[in-house]
């Protein structure tokens, strides 16, 4: 210990967190022998600290006055633990700790323990909003780490199950605990995420997503290389499966690494009814994500460029509703998919009773009057809110969708076909190009895998739920 007395200790700490009304403290002397005690009311159990800690001193006043340094034999705490600085007495109390020093004035000697008496102060255990299924287990992560591995630890109970804890953030102090099955998760996955988060230079975290921004090291971070969910089930699947979980204290949504494009496409209820169903609705997902980056581009070129494509009658219905429009096909769809954009928006942020009403009735009210004014015409209309639509059965890539959607769209407006061609070429080398930690982003389309392609579109749960998967 830096600090030599009682007094020391006293003056550093109550110089530290001065002005801290939720900061306690009790100094107790008796015939020689002081004891300071101190912790934070809130993140603390008072009443373990009066039971288990400052009552057993008290009534056995003969222990205290010969104590020599084992702590085991005057309090009754499950966990003691020694400081080797002040510092980490600091980070200790604000994890929730409790601070005992116990001064023996005529021996001119000092010990100092460090004893948990944490309280969580957060929600119980429910059902997550952002990834609902209707068959399935229902649990879902809270903003409490301890809580979270004890939920995996229920799910997995495998002596195989590992949680690595780093503290990070020199603002926040925040815990960062790495979950792993040895055996089956990739020691370079996780020895590769482990020094990235500890060589990140921030100052503050508050969420997870602030370690899936910082740990990216790429320069142009298009598609996401990590998952982030708040199904306890999933998680533990991903796990099993070889990944490596992030969990971040104060944050619901566990990191999962690597990623791969087929994940988007996969939901932990495919595996809890029929696989001919769930193959049923993988194909779905992925002709939805389809639409909603392609159907905007092919509602331009294919009326302004290559009409003969569609029937004859459709496009002289098509032209009749366009009669009068006084801007072109490109820009009538432009303000359409900007305006559906900024409804979602307000949708999102404000209150949830408020927000779904608003992007309801907002919607109807803005595309009749829309349609009604000449700004926009039914097909456009259609088109767009159906991409728009689409976009939310891969919620991964929901945001990724608009840029891309808008990407295609600039280039079939300039180039037709040819540019619609040349977009997807790219985006397919972007793919092909992007890795998650090591792993190729498009597994197992390329590098092609015969086996992992049974839980790619098709869904075999038989041959495929809990074996560890080749990335």
């Amino acid at each position: 210990m830096d600090k030599k007395t009682l007094d020391e200790i006293y003056g550093y700490l109550t110089g530290v967190f001065s002005d801290c009304d939720d900061f306690m403290q009790r100094r107790i002397k008796s015939q020689g022998t002081e004891v300071f005690i101190c912790f934070f009311k809130g993140i603390t159990q008072r009443d373990y600290i009066s039971e288990k800690i400052i009552k057993p001193m008290l009534e056995d006043i003969k222990a205290l006055h010969d104590f020599s340094g084992n702590f085991e034999t005057i309090l009754q705490s499950v966990t003691l633990k020694f400081p080797q600085d002040s510092e980490a007495i600091c980070e200790a109390l604000l994890r929730g700790e409790v601070l005992i020093v116990i001064e023996k004035v005529s021996e001119n000697k000092m010990y100092t323990v460090l004893a948990n008496a944490q309280f969580t102060v957060g929600r119980s255990i429910t059902e997550p909003t952002s990834d609902v299924t209707v068959k399935g287990p229902k649990a879902g992560f809270i903003e409490d780490s301890e809580t979270n591995m004890a939920i995996l630890r229920k799910y997995i109970k495998n002596p195989g199950l590992k949680y690595k804890s780093i503290n990070i953030g020199s603002e926040t102090g925040t815990k960062i605990t790495l979950a792993y099955i040895d055996g089956r998760a990739d020691s370079k996955v996780l020895e590769d995420i482990k020094n990235r988060i500890e060589n990140s230079s921030a100052t503050t975290i508050v969420d997870s997503g602030n370690i899936e921004m910082l740990i990216d090291t790429r320069k142009y971070p298009i598609f996401p290389i990590m998952g982030s969910s708040e199904k306890v089930d999933k998680v533990a699947s991903k796990l099993i499966s070889g990944r490596v979980g992030i969990l971040v204290d104060g944050s619901p949504f566990i990191l999962t690494a690597p990623y791969v494009f087929a994940e988007s496409l996969q939901s932990s209820e495919d595996y809890y009814r029929s696989p001919y169903y769930a193959t049923f609705i993988r194909f779905l997902r992925f002709f939805a994500l389809l639409a909603a980056l392609y159907l905007p581009a092919l509602l331009v070129t294919v009326i302004t460029s290559h009409n003969e494509l569609i029937p004859e009658k459709m496009y002289k219905t098509i032209e009749e509703m366009r009669a009068d429009m006084p801007f072109s096909l490109f820009w009538e769809v432009i303000i359409v998919l900007m305006i559906f954009e900024m409804l979602r928006e307000v949708g999102i942020r404000m209150p949830r009773s408020v927000g779904d009403a608003i992007g309801i009735v907002g919607s109807l009210i803005l595309g009749d009057a829309a349609v009604q004014a000449g700004i926009a015409s039914p097909v456009v209309i259609i088109a767009v809110a159906m991409s728009a639509v689409c976009a939310f059965i891969v919620p991964v890539y929901m945001y990724t969708t608009v840029l891309i959607r808008i990407f295609f769209l600039v280039l079939a407006y300039k180039l037709g076909f040819y540019g619609i061609i040349l977009g997807s070429l790219a985006l397919l080398f972007l793919l092909c190009k992007t890795e998650s930690f090591g792993a190729p982003y498009m597994s197992p389309i390329a590098p092609f895998d015969k086996v992992g392609m049974q839980d790619f579109l098709l869904a075999l749960p038989k041959k495929t739920l809990g074996r560890k998967e080749k990335l």
